[in-house]
């Protein structure tokens, strides 16, 4: 299926279409009796029956009219922010029905092709769209998760008898905008008249949409180097980067970089990415990726070691509340489609991820990676990969964690059985994601209105659901605390008719039943928690306060009334801001955006009292414009090791707020991991950096934990122990400390790879002596 959302600029594409009755692109909007119909279009609404009008339904009693425009900036109290999507007459409308619906057009005799608009701008949510597009003996599936996003199918269709027949069969509900027939003498028609101008316009802003937004584009003018006549006369270069430097479409490549060899070392069981980039100088067609089985002394890593996805640039914003500028930069690693066009003049990237298998011998292992183009001639690069003698360990006094959107919350509010199949299955994908990248802990919650009048103390929970949720962080591997929000929010507001505001800068000091009902909710949590044998809650009242005196006043009440509870307490604030003062007597774990305060004075209170220190670092997650991935490295293995801190949770590991694949609509951007139709994960170049920068510290440990034991051991070993100890204190020393490690001042990513490796070596030289 391909992506598609639909602009108000495809009115302009599509007057030209005509009705029926009057040419050979028949064109029909399906809504209802008061939808705005696309220029160029008929309307199709579920009274019109095909026997009788030029299209209809056999039977559209069933179908539901789901009617919601999106043209221009709306938000609250006259505030100007993106809608979740933008729609045109042609897609502000869909029919959608739980039941087969066959809808008949009648035009003349002959084959015709059939393109298909799916999907719908009303908000569906906790829904999975499934269903088959049926024509004759041809079926063409289609899926998709929720609202505010379209598909096109293509299909073929024959008219027998003045009639062409379509089945739309859901496995829970189809929801279809619009279609056009056409045969042969109109594809050109439609793909330039239609779809083309759709596609090119920028990430589908309607034009009036997009002349609000400057892109912000940064130039490479680094001059070309000397093209081999042998890559002129196959049309295109392939040239490397390090996976963590940043990729745009117009990167110009040094000499050196052409034609590489690629080259890793690794552990077994360790994830290692490998890269090369594509520039073409024509548009190639399509294009296959292999990676041979990789052969070495002892035996091979076979090519189902490997994972190949595509780099796909996107339009994407400075910051994720930013509107009005956007930059087009590399995000998501896409699946591979060998069907999908490589533009030319612009680089195409390919992602090579290797999972080193667990009983693979130490050596060498090489091989090649063939990249196969349609039209133009295969071009094969060597692989050479070593594999160490080592076992990288994990320490267990460090937490790597992530906020997190449970689709078991989806699966809990779905009304059918196939979209809580679908959403139930995200959920474990996503969960084996989680940990194949070093994550072992998510935030979570355990919401419940306020109690009501009568019923003092009476809670509402799913404690059901949340056992469910509990049963699958068991099952992979997670391990608290946890921290669990709970809804202070809301009980202020029973309390005071007042909402918070933004960073509770409306809160004021509440009444005493507050604080009274707030410690009960939470007495009522952690009761069941013990009950249940659950893991350690950090109790989560209240997200990034402010610190106006008002704001600090009724935190001080929220905190004293979570701590009565008998639980401890979390908060998102800078401990360092002197406004926070106030707080620190009862907050139990700061988690705060920076690494501040500094090791030494986190240490030394971390020492003096029962406190800790988390890290929320957004500036390498959503806080940015997808491009600090080598901040990200940093900040998760050799900036964590030197912080001092014990978790690291950004926020977050997936957020959509509305066109999944349109990071300029919505109030705000959405970002970091996508999702493929199927509910598997795609992951972004920051996400694999993540995991990176948990395998920096994983031999930084590692090497640790073999300095001990050789130590212990004596004689030569402690002798190399000491060699290994003035490694790690010299990369210890190179670290250039930041609070935040996201664009500025870092090592060049090969810089990290040779202090990597200089851990590495030492850790193996132990290895080989003590086990």
């Amino acid at each position: 299926m391909r992506r598609l959302s639909l602009s108000l600029a495809l009115v302009a594409g599509l007057i030209g279409a005509a009705t029926l009755s009057s040419a050979a692109m028949y064109c029909l909007d399906f809504g209802g009796a008061e939808s705005a119909v696309q220029d160029g279009f008929i309307r199709v609404t579920p009274a019109m029956v095909g026997g009788q009008d030029a299209a209809g339904w056999v039977d559209g009693s069933h179908l539901l009219v789901r009617d919601q425009p999106f043209t221009e900036y709306e938000g609250a109290e006259g505030s100007k922010v993106p809608p979740p999507c933008w729609t045109c007459p042609l897609s502000q409308d869909s029919v959608i029905s739980d039941q087969p619906a066959e809808l008949v057009i009648r035009v003349p005799d002959g084959t015709y092709h059939v393109w298909v608009l799916c999907g719908t701008s009303y908000p569906y949510r906790s829904q999975y769209f499934d269903f088959d597009i049926e024509s004759g003996s041809a079926t063409k599936p289609v899926r998709f998760e929720d609202s505010y996003q379209f598909r096109q199918a293509y299909l073929d269709v024959k008219a027998v008898g003045g009639e062409a027949r379509l089945t739309f069969r859901p496995r829970s509900l189809f929801a279809v905008a619009g279609l056009v027939l056409y045969q042969d003498a109109d594809r050109q028609r439609l793909l330039g008249t239609i779809l083309n101008p759709v596609r090119e316009l920028i990430d589908f802003l309607p034009p009036a949409e997009a002349a609000k937004w400057k892109q912000v584009q940064p130039t490479d003018a680094t001059p070309w180097p000397a093209i081999p006549e042998a890559d002129r006369q196959r049309g295109y270069v392939i040239h490397q980067r390090h996976w963590a430097e940043v990729v745009y479409p117009d990167t110009v490549p040094l000499a050196a970089e052409m034609n590489p060899q690629l080259r890793a070392f690794a552990c077994p069981g360790e994830y290692e990415p490998l890269n090369f980039i594509v520039y073409p100088f024509r548009e190639l067609a399509g294009a296959t990726v292999a990676v041979s089985d990789l052969r070495g002394p002892q035996g091979s890593i076979p090519a189902s070691a490997w994972e190949i996805r595509r780099v796909r640039y996107m339009r994407v914003r400075p910051n994720y509340t930013t509107i009005g500028q956007f930059k087009l930069a590399p995000d998501p690693l896409m699946p591979m489609d060998p069907l999908q066009p490589l533009p030319g003049r612009t680089n195409t990237r390919y992602w090579l991820t290797v999972h080193v298998p667990e009983p693979a011998a130490p050596g060498t292992y090489t091989g090649t990676v063939t990249f196969s183009p349609r039209g133009a001639a295969a071009a094969s690069l060597p692989v050479r990969l070593r594999v160490l003698p080592l076992r990288l360990q994990e320490d267990p006094e460090k937490l790597y964690g992530i906020y997190y959107y449970d689709p078991l919350d989806e699966w809990a509010s779905a009304k059918d059985e196939v979209s809580k199949a679908y959403f139930l299955q995200k959920s474990e994908w996503e969960m084996a994601d989680l940990i194949a990248h070093g994550t072992r802990n998510v935030t979570t919650s355990l919401w419940a209105a306020p109690a009501k009048d009568d019923e003092p103390g009476t809670f509402s929970f799913n404690f059901d659901l949340f056992q469910k949720k509990v049963d699958l962080w068991q099952r992979f591997g997670l391990r608290g605390p946890f921290v669990v929000a709970v809804n202070a929010s809301g009980i202020y507001r029973k309390y005071t008719g007042q909402d918070l505001g933004s960073h509770i800068a409306n809160a004021t000091l509440p009444p005493p039943e507050y604080a009274q009902e707030l410690t009960a909710m939470c007495q009522a949590i952690e009761t069941e928690r013990v009950r249940r044998g659950w893991p350690e809650f950090l109790y989560y009242p209240i997200d990034e306060p402010s610190t106006g005196a008002g704001a600090i006043a009724f935190m001080t009440e929220t905190l004293k009334a979570v701590r009565a509870a008998g639980v401890r307490t979390y908060v998102t604030a800078d401990p360092t801001l002197d406004g926070f003062a106030p707080l620190r007597p009862y907050i139990d774990v700061w988690c705060t955006q920076p690494f501040l305060p500094a090791r030494d004075e986190l240490l030394k209170d971390k020492a003096a009292r029962p406190v800790d220190y988390w890290c929320y670092p957004n500036h390498i997650n959503g806080e940015n414009d997808h491009t600090p991935v080598n901040g990200a490295r940093m900040t998760y293995g050799f900036g964590f090791w030197r912080s001092g801190f014990t978790a690291l949770i950004p926020w977050i590991y997936r957020a959509d707020v509305g066109d999944p694949w349109n990071y300029l609509s919505g109030r705000m951007s959405d970002f970091f991991n996508r999702t493929e139709d199927s509910g598997r994960p795609i992951p972004v170049a920051m996400w694999e950096a993540y995991r990176e920068g948990y395998d920096d510290y994983r031999y930084v440990f590692t090497c640790k934990q073999l300095i001990a034991q050789s130590r212990q051991a004596g004689g030569k070993s402690a002798q190399l122990a000491e060699e290994a100890q003035k490694t790690l204190d010299y990369v210890w020393g190179r670290i250039r400390v930041q609070p935040k490690y996201k664009d500025q001042d870092l090592w060049a990513p090969r810089e990290a790879d040779v202090y990597r490796w200089m851990i590495a070596e030492q850790a193996v030289r132990l290895e080989e002596l003590v086990n």
